[in-house]
């Protein structure tokens, strides 16, 4: 083999191993309690919607920004600030995964996933009554 094709699948097997470290640090779900101990790195936290706690959106002073309290999935609550609109069936959420970083005591998501409840469950349900 000639040195420059070896020197090709080395500089490609570096690629594919900074790649696959990079991929491992994003798809790892953090808590809140990991969150507190690293506010400058960016965390995404699973949790669940505090129904009982109001979310507070005013779409007239800025329709880019609501709050609203998670728990994690260690029963850790924190107030949440979300970077972006309301989206569309927030309340009916089953679990939210947010994107963001610690700012003091309070989470500023910069993206926000919401796992909502399936169509099918509820014809599952419907099935199940017949």
């Amino acid at each position: 083999m000639k040195k420059t094709h070896i020197l090709l699948l080395i500089m490609m097997a570096v690629a594919v191993g900074v790649l696959m470290s990079m991929a491992s640090d994003f798809s790892q779900y953090a808590n809140f309690e990991a969150a507190l101990a690293a506010p400058d790195r960016s965390h995404q936290v699973v949790g669940h919607l505090q129904k009982e706690k109001p979310v507070i959106y005013e779409p007239t002073k800025d329709p880019n920004s609501f709050s609203f309290h998670m728990k994690d999935e260690n029963n850790k609550e924190m107030q949440v600030i979300c970077k972006l609109p309301l989206p569309q069936d927030f309340h009916l959420s089953e679990q939210i995964v947010i994107t963001g970083k610690m700012d003091g005591a309070t989470f500023v998501a910069q993206d926000i996933q919401l796992k909502c409840p399936s169509k099918y469950q509820d014809e599952a349900i419907q099935n199940a009554k017949l």
